[in-house]
């Protein structure tokens, strides 16, 4: 290894801190009817009554730990594992159906991502066994990575453009076309990497769901880290990971969290193998996989020890191929951006906004209605965040958060962002018995067709991720930023006829369905304001606009937030 005695352990001793949980998951017993499945809400509660396919991919890391000598890895070599690890895969591969697809999430369920999610997890898991991998379970793999990818190229994911997901599928490509020989699978993995490349924003970031989002950000460069180095690099492909993670590195924050609300799904994950991989030929990603490692002690990013099962499998192998890829400290590293910042850094395709002043750093997106979060440099801790306004009427709820339901207003000044915003009617969908017994009754009927299946899958990505709804109300937000303050000035318009019945600027909302948000963050529990607003709901209704006007001001005590004659203690320094 070429860590440091102190940094080596890290990512290491969060996967053995967590494996117990990976086990637990998986049923251990041979001789049970579900021996092999990851779905423990399936096999053991039986809450569920169809198993998640795509938890399956945990044989993945639980190889890594079976194969990899380290000190204190009770798992390297043990037979007892190894039986696991071997139960599981062919679990997985009763999963599939006979025209090459992997079941989803229930009957009928077949899904483009989630069949060559499972490619990528056996090829990975067969390739990491080796010799240990019987040669007739080696060649069942065989004949069902032929299936899926048939069943793949037969298909797609059109619902969006989810770029973390695209990578993972060349990635999977690119894996079947070495363990069988098949080099049209090589090719499609190309062409699927040559659609990233065309999508990629001029800011550098790559697309999900329509936007930005640092969180997945870090997933996509994970896969397409392991993708450029698997196939001997490509230049074109290097100069665009380097874009993206020049636009990441600013969106790594004082506290050691990443993104945010700022972000298209609102995640604050972190996968940190492709920074860890790419350090020797990237500076910047030297420096954020140096600045992160040191603080994800902190809890500010998700990391396994706070994350639920669906994610679980895919952080352990990150931080395992992290931790095997883990860069020497003697690497030269610029300074991260919130270090060192000093000024405005705009990406103006995201609308996100970047400011640096010798107390504090700041992020803006003016296309998400000017949500914001805002550091203190002193104390390296959250001074303020909103996630924009939230506004019930009847029984609609309005949020201005939504991506590209703002846009940004020109600024002359050099350290202003005006970001005008219509209101979107969000969403608060949950699954009930009746909507669970329609879903079933589809899953066994109507999904029987991928075209018909398809369709409903879109309209439903579409309802509670990707549409925009326009409601009766508008925001015009500007923030000024000055050397020790954040000014900002908030105009809220009734554009159409509505009662305003609760009018809000939460620190913390999600109005959009991700499963990968809302996370627990340590830096939840610091104390940050929520300015009151409660008042503008009667200036609103009675003349149809109302101003809201606060500043956040870094002086010698640390952050404090000011409205009017009234100061409210924020942080201490």
């Amino acid at each position: 290894m070429s860590l440091s005695q102190s940094d080596m352990p890290v990512y290491l001793s969060e996967v053995l801190d967590a494996a117990p949980r990976l086990l637990s998951m998986l049923d251990r017993e041979r001789h049970s009817p579900t021996a092999g499945c990851f779905d423990r809400d399936h096999w053991g509660w039986k809450f569920r009554d169809f198993p998640i396919t795509m938890l399956q991919i945990a044989h993945y890391p639980l190889a890594l730990l079976w194969a990899q000598r380290a000190p204190g890895n009770p798992y390297y070599r043990n037979s007892r594992l190894l039986e696991w690890i071997l139960g599981s895969v062919r679990w997985t591969l009763k999963r599939q159906h006979r025209n090459g697809a992997f079941e989803s999430v229930a009957p009928f369920a077949r899904d483009h991502g989630v069949t060559l999610a499972m490619v990528y997890g056996l090829t990975e898991t067969a390739g990491t066994l080796g010799p240990a991998l019987p040669p007739e379970l080696r060649d069942t793999i065989a004949d069902a990575v032929h299936r899926a990818c048939g069943f793949a190229l037969r298909s797609d994911e059109d619902y969006a453009f989810i770029t973390n997901h695209q990578a993972l599928f060349a990635l999977a490509y690119w894996n079947a076309a070495e363990f069988t020989g098949e080099a049209r699978y090589r090719h499609q993995a190309a062409r699927v990497v040559d659609r990233i490349l065309e999508r990629q924003s001029a800011d550098g970031w790559y697309q999900e769901y329509g936007g930005p989002d640092p969180g997945y950000e870090s997933l996509a460069i994970s896969y397409l880290a392991h993708y450029y180095l698997k196939r001997g690099g490509s230049d074109q492909l290097a100069e665009s990971l380097r874009r993206s993670i020049r636009f990441f590195a600013y969106c790594v924050h004082c506290d050691g969290s990443v993104g945010g609300h700022y972000g298209s799904r609102h995640s604050c994950l972190y996968y940190p193998d492709g920074f860890e991989r790419l350090a020797g030929r990237i500076p910047e990603a030297a420096s954020i996989a140096r600045f992160l490692r040191r603080r994800l002690h902190a809890g500010n990013v998700l990391t396994p020890r706070a994350c639920d099962p669906e994610n679980l499998p895919s952080l352990c192998y990150s931080y395992l191929q992290a931790w095997k890829a883990a860069a020497p400290e003697s690497i030269e590293a610029p300074p991260m951006p919130c270090e060192s910042l000093q000024g405005v850094r705009a990406f103006p395709e995201a609308g996100i906004t970047v400011f640096g002043a010798p107390r504090y750093y700041a992020l803006v997106n003016a296309s998400k209605g000017g949500v914001c979060r805002i550091f203190d440099r002193a104390s390296k801790k959250i001074a303020y965040e909103d996630c924009g306004w939230r506004i019930r009427a009847g029984k609609k709820t309005y949020t201005s958060q939504a991506v590209g339901a703002g846009h940004q207003v020109p600024d002359t000044a050099g350290n202003e962002v005006v970001s005008g915003a219509t209101f979107s009617e969000a969403l608060a969908t949950s699954l009930t018995p009746a909507r669970f017994l329609v879903l079933r009754l589809l899953n066994l009927t109507l999904f029987r067709s991928m075209r018909a299946a398809n369709a409903i899958r879109r309209l439903v990505i579409g309802r509670l991720i990707t549409a925009r709804r326009p409601g009766p109300f508008r925001l015009v937000r500007r923030i000024r930023f000055l050397p020790d303050e954040v000014r900002l000035s908030d105009r809220i318009e009734r554009t159409g006829p509505a009662t305003a019945e609760e009018v809000d600027l939460p620190r913390s909302w999600t109005a959009i369905h991700m499963g990968s948000a809302k996370y627990f963050l340590a830096s939840e529990l610091e104390t940050t304001p929520e300015p009151a607003v409660a008042e503008l709901r009667e200036t609103l209704n009675r003349e149809g606009s109302a101003q809201h006007e606060f500043a956040v001001r870094f002086g010698e005590r640390g952050a404090r937030l000011a409205a009017g004659a009234a100061v409210m203690e924020v942080t201490a320094s």
